[in-house]
């Protein structure tokens, strides 16, 4: 029976596994890494209640904070923290991640309540969806980088910013929080495995990934070891550990994140953390069994995995709503190259061939499209932000792997679970059918709303297009004086593009020019309404007041202009002729000097 996506045995049942039928003994370190995770969890507590007390405090530890620096070059808490974690890891090894991580520990605690129902997460294998992480971590960190060092200014500092009194301000609300603990810490535990966020949505776990590559400090292996896989059975970072060490003396899988649970529960005592070569340089103890993939399946799996990156770079940069080829190119180019060098020498058994790898690849880019920004519930003005994007796109590749293979396999397999057989669905079968579809209908509907979006962008574009090119038209029809004509325009653009303020201003100014004193107010009063506190617009309604011979409503919106602009001159000059027309000699005297003060 051949295996499918995520099939593996519970206790390392590998066939060079020498001795699997012994239970593992219980791991020392697990305790004391739930204890430190919850105390991660008290300090994130305390320093939102300090933010609650105070109004203000340190600007949060959370790496996406970096994300500020990246787009504006400012410097503040999160970025200080992510870049030492980031060195940390280049020494010690990936103990953030398992150690720190909150959504590390949220994973790890659905893991826990699954296994005690019964059910343990196991490890899917979706090939080139590994590449998403990085692919992630590119979009959000570097991508602005590149962008303010070719079409901006450079990329210094802006300024540094440690504390704020804004500290929710980039998380998500409520009921996206809420979804995002269910996808991350519940449904890709269950489906994908016990770290499937991790895996195949992480960003800081791909950075985390290449700077353990070069960490000295690794899990080793002595002589003792007589190779009976507890370790691989209790690893919840799905290393095979047993092999690795067989095969390398240490754990050269940058998934590894130093839980410490292997070497608590090796009944030899034959690991241990200590130094040596990072896995980057570490050489094979024990020759390859079987003689790796041919050149040219290397070479098309390599350029599927440069266009599936090609491919999501443009579509994250089209979110913004414009096609941006190009800059996807130079983020490809050096993506692919760092993907390459640091894509570790773990094996990945079970791994995709190509025909899936596409399926995955497009069922992964349909799911981004939908789910990204999806407003996923009514009445809640929040879409769905990015990470959570990632985390449904990778469920909806799965599903579609899933059911393919139960299409074309007359025995198909998920979690040791029969979901065919000899063709026909089992109730295990019948029952993921029930899970997928959902989902896919999900799915459907957020490509619809997605897809009108789109529309009503391109829409936007195209009327903004137009009513500019009627505005400029107006302009040169004004500079001729032919006020008809210019009127006809500034219409034109107002009618296609009602916010369009400039063309609104000309065409109350050519209204007025024209003696329509009424059309002109009622476009200025109209203009006032988009944008209330525009002092000019409030000079330019006062002047049309007065010219229509209604003063005090001139009166009301001049000393409107100057409360809003207290060195606006023209603002001042009128209501000093005011002043005088009612006999106000000083009113006029300290209007006059205002206006006449430097700068006005």
């Amino acid at each position: 029976m051949p295996k499918t996506c995520g099939e593996r045995t519970a206790s390392a049942t590998e066939p060079d596994d020498p001795k699997s039928g012994v239970v593992p003994r219980k791991s020392r370190a697990g305790r004391w890494r739930a204890t430190v995770l919850l105390a991660v969890h008290v300090a994130i507590a305390l320093h939102i209640a300090h933010w609650w007390n105070s109004g203000s405090t340190m600007t949060p530890l959370e790496p996406s904070e970096s994300m500020e620096f990246s787009k504006h070059g400012v410097i503040n808490a999160g970025l200080i923290f992510f870049a030492l974690a980031i060195l940390s890891t280049a020494i010690f090894g990936r103990f953030f991640c398992g150690w720190a991580c909150h959504l590390v520990a949220l994973q790890d605690g659905c893991r826990w309540l699954l296994e005690k129902l019964g059910l343990r997460p196991r490890p899917v294998q979706l090939g080139l969806l590994g590449a998403v992480p990085w692919i992630a971590f590119v979009y959000m960190f570097l991508a602005p980088l590149l962008h303010r060092a070719v079409f901006g200014n450079g990329v210094g500092v802006g300024e540094v910013q440690l504390t704020t009194n804004l500290f929710w301000a980039t998380f998500p609300g409520w009921a996206m929080a809420l979804t995002t603990f269910v996808v991350c810490g519940g449904a890709l535990v269950y489906f994908l495995g016990a770290k499937g966020f991790c895996t195949y949505a992480c960003p800081y776990g791909a950075i985390f990934g290449i700077a353990d590559q070069l960490a000295p400090v690794r899990i080793r292996v002595t002589d003792a070891c007589n190779g009976c896989g507890h370790c691989t059975a209790v690893c919840t970072s799905n290393v095979r550990v047993h092999q690795e060490v067989r095969d390398w003396k240490a754990i050269v899988d940058p998934g590894c994140m130093k839980c410490l649970d292997c070497v608590s529960v090796c009944p030899t005592d034959a690991l241990y953390v200590g130094l040596g070569a990072p896995s980057l340089w570490t050489t094979r103890a024990k020759p390859a069994r079987k003689a790796g993939a041919s050149l040219g399946s290397r070479f098309l799996g390599v350029a599927l995995t440069a266009a599936f990156m090609w491919s999501t770079f443009a579509l994250l940069l089209f979110h913004g709503g414009e096609f941006q080829p190009l800059f996807s190119l130079m983020l490809l180019a050096p993506s692919v190259v760092v993907a390459l060098a640091f894509g570790g020498k773990a094996e990945r058994p079970g791994a995709p061939g190509f025909g899936e790898n596409l399926l995955l690849a497009v069922a992964f880019l349909i799911g981004l499209f939908a789910f990204r920004g999806y407003p996923m519930f009514p009445g809640v003005n929040e879409g769905v932000p990015l990470l959570l994007a990632f985390a449904l796109a990778a469920l909806t590749a799965f599903f579609a792997l899933q059911i393919w293979r139960m299409v074309r396999l007359p025995n198909a397999l998920w979690q040791a679970r029969e979901l065919m057989r000899a063709k026909r669905p089992t109730r295990a079968g019948w029952g993921f059918v029930a899970v997928a579809l959902p989902f896919a209908l999900l799915t459907g509907d957020g490509i619809r709303t997605r897809i009108n979006a789109v529309r009503e962008h391109s829409k936007l574009e195209l009327d903004v297009t137009r009513a500019r090119s009627a505005y400029e038209r107006g302009v040169a029809r004004a500079q001729l004086g032919d006020f008809d004509g210019a009127i006809a325009a500034f219409e034109e653009a107002v009618n296609v593009q009602p916010e369009f303020l400039e063309a609104r201003e000309n065409l109350a100014g050519m209204y007025c020019a024209a003696g329509r004193f009424a059309e002109g107010i009622a476009q200025y009063t109209a203009a006032l309404a988009i944008n209330p506190t525009d002092a000019d617009t409030h000079f330019m309604i006062g002047r049309a007041y007065a010219e229509s011979g209604d003063l005090p409503a001139a009166e009301r919106h001049w000393q409107t202009c100057v409360t809003l602009k207290p060195e606006h001159g023209p603002g001042h000059l009128g209501l000093a002729e005011l002043a005088e027309l009612r006999g106000d000699g000083a009113a006029a005297r300290r209007h006059r000097d205002a206006a006449r003060q430097p700068g006005q």
